[in-house]
């Protein structure tokens, strides 16, 4: 008698437990992207403030590239040890196939750490706004792809608006240029060179965007290695950091550490709010993201960015936004 007492009891608390859970399930599901999308931000911001100062304090931008490259293993790689994420495998045939993007990922970073690392960080962030010019560039040249026109007619503001931009900026720089540039060359070869890699069929196991970017980053580490040895030389190297971890306002190690966590984690939390979001939203929160970084980064280290600048800066990411919608659109 007293279990068919307590039976529906029972029963009404399990239900209430049930809904409890799915209703916390539910608001996880709604919220998540929104925090995806503040962390991807924020460690954006953080990632671009470190580097500007790691890169004052230590002349050393090939170093300093490398270190954030190599600092992504002590996070992914404890990631596969404990079975969080599943170990990706790749052939040595696969390995050879992906290192042309991991070749472009490198020249992706490096342009940017030279370019954001500079005096004019905000403008270096307003020519990287004309990456789409180079991945129509790319597409054509690598995969013969002819996009609609209303796709082409997007580039127009992007142009524009870095030209602008160019021309209005007083603290207008060359190597910020040829730096932003080349970081755009390696984006867009990256982008364009993967997706026709993956075209010719899966490339090994596990291998979902966490991992492809993990494997690139150990790839990309192992090729910039030599060539920063070579050309800043090892001796040099080290000689750097004494001066530069004498420091005592602002700690040198700190901003390296920071640097190298920032670095890899906001990439991380950006392929994860673009599992969450739809190709429109995503494009709307990448141009907002650019804003928000370049108005960050021109009031945090005081560059005076002329009104021609600042109109020529919207343009571009205005335009990079229609770019995005267009491409979505026009495919």
């Amino acid at each position: 008698a007293t279990d068919v007492e307590h039976g529906p009891h029972v029963d009404k608390q399990s239900t209430l437990s049930k809904v409890g859970a799915a209703a916390a399930e539910s608001l996880w599901s709604r919220s998540k992207v929104w925090l995806f999308i503040l962390l991807w931000f924020a460690l954006n911001i953080g990632w671009n403030d470190v580097t500007v100062k790691a890169c004052k304090a230590y002349n050393f931008h090939w170093a300093i590239a490398l270190w954030q490259l190599a600092f992504g293993w002590v996070i992914f790689v404890p990631l596969w040890i404990v079975g969080f994420r599943k170990v990706p495998r790749l052939t040595g045939k696969e390995a050879l196939r992906l290192s042309p993007a991991a070749l472009g990922h490198l020249v992706t970073h490096v342009g940017a750490v030279f370019a954001f690392g500079s005096d004019a960080p905000a403008f270096g962030r307003i020519v990287k706004a004309a990456e789409p010019v180079l991945s129509c560039m790319m597409n054509f040249l690598l995969v013969g792809e002819v996009l609609r026109w209303p796709v082409y007619a997007t580039l127009a503001p992007i142009i524009g608006g870095v030209v602008m931009a160019s021309l209005g900026e007083l603290a207008f720089s060359w190597r910020v240029v040829g730096a932003a540039m080349a970081s755009n060359v390696g984006a867009a070869w990256r982008a364009v060179y993967t997706k026709a890699a993956m075209q010719g069929g899966k490339i090994g196991e596990h291998m979902d965007a966490a991992n492809t970017y993990a494997v690139m980053t150990i790839m990309s580490t192992f090729m910039l290695l030599p060539l920063t040895l070579l050309i800043e030389g090892p001796s040099a190297i080290i000689d750097g950091l004494g001066p530069a971890y004498a420091q005592v306002d602002d700690p040198f190690v700190w901003q390296m550490v920071l640097g190298g966590f920032f670095y890899y984690m906001f990439n991380d939390f950006a392929f994860l709010a673009l599992e969450q979001l739809d190709p429109v939203s995503h494009a709307v929160a990448n141009a907002m993201k650019r804003l928000v970084v370049i108005s960050y980064l021109a009031v945090r280290f005081g560059e005076p960015l002329s009104l021609l600048s600042g109109v020529g800066g919207c343009t571009a990411i205005v335009g990079t936004l229609l770019y995005s919608l267009a491409r979505r659109k026009f495919a």
